[in-house]
């Protein structure tokens, strides 16, 4: 899986889906070489590490690619300056992961 190399990150949102906690990042400094807008990260309960992303990359001053990262898939989605919103990435970010990770009956609670 090709996960995000983050060196540092500001946690901007926090929330509960079911079983995972979900942690949206900002100011992200990586080692990748990627801009990252946001990155949206979900941990299952008990383990330590994350296995379902979600990326805000620049693209332009103006643009920005949404992609998923999970352990057996890597799909860029859309490009959009939506992207650089918060609320429009979180709420995008946890209707994917719902879909993805086969969370449809559970609700996200913020957190923070």
């Amino acid at each position: 899986m090709n996960a995000p190399q983050i060196k540092t990150a500001i946690p901007k949102r926090r929330y509960q889906l079911g079983d995972f906690s979900i942690t949206i990042l900002g100011e992200v400094e990586s080692d990748d070489g990627v801009d990252y807008r946001y990155i949206f990260a979900m941990v299952q309960d008990g383990k330590s590490d994350p296995d379902f992303y979600v990326l805000s990359i620049r693209q332009s001053a103006d643009d920005y690619l949404l992609k998923v990262v999970a352990p057996n898939m890597e799909k860029e989605l859309d490009v959009s300056g939506a992207w650089k919103d918060l609320d429009i990435f979180a709420e995008q970010g946890i209707s994917l992961a719902q879909q993805v990770m086969g969370l449809k009956d559970e609700a996200a609670h913020r957190l923070m």
